[in-house]
């Protein structure tokens, strides 16, 4: 069985999208914001918070075009997620989800030449028969050719 397959059972077996009372939230964070000429690797980190502990916890981020994953770690590494080389929209979850948050990162390879990357994801979040779908912010990326350049503090 396919980790998507089983990300889609784990998680999407409620049928509602709570306005929920308890508090969640879900950060996706790059350790760089400029892409090497040569091509190279990133570090995502992946962190969803939350006051009530749920029954499962869910996370897609959609890779560019030609890049991969590497490595997956973390203090709360998830206990489904796919196989090195993965591309396109990559998916992990957790069955047991931590108390209060869930952080783990993922080393992404990118290509040669690349100038610009948007990665995107979204967190599904199932408590108490309630499924909640987060949409963290877009991580951007720019060469270091194409970055604005940094001006000095006055």
């Amino acid at each position: 069985m396919s980790s998507a397959t089983l990300l889609r059972r784990v998680l999407i077996t409620a049928t509602l999208c709570a306005t929920a009372s308890f508090a969640q939230d879900a950060k996706l964070l790059a350790d760089s914001s400029t892409l090497v000429e040569q091509g190279g690797v990133i570090t995502l980190t992946a962190e969803t918070t939350y006051r009530e502990t749920p029954g499962a916890l869910g996370w897609a981020i959609v890779l560019p075009a030609q890049w991969s994953l590497v490595a997956v770690s973390g203090p709360n590494a998830p206990d489904i997620a796919p196989e090195p080389d993965s591309h396109g929209t990559i998916e992990f979850a957790h069955t047991r989800p931590p108390a209060d948050r869930a952080i783990f990162s993922i080393v992404v390879r990118y290509p040669a030449g690349a100038t610009k990357a948007e990665l995107t994801s979204t967190t599904l979040v199932r408590t108490n028969g309630r499924l909640v779908t987060l949409v963290p912010a877009a991580v951007h990326l720019l060469s270091a050719r194409s970055a604005p350049p940094q001006r000095a503090p006055h």
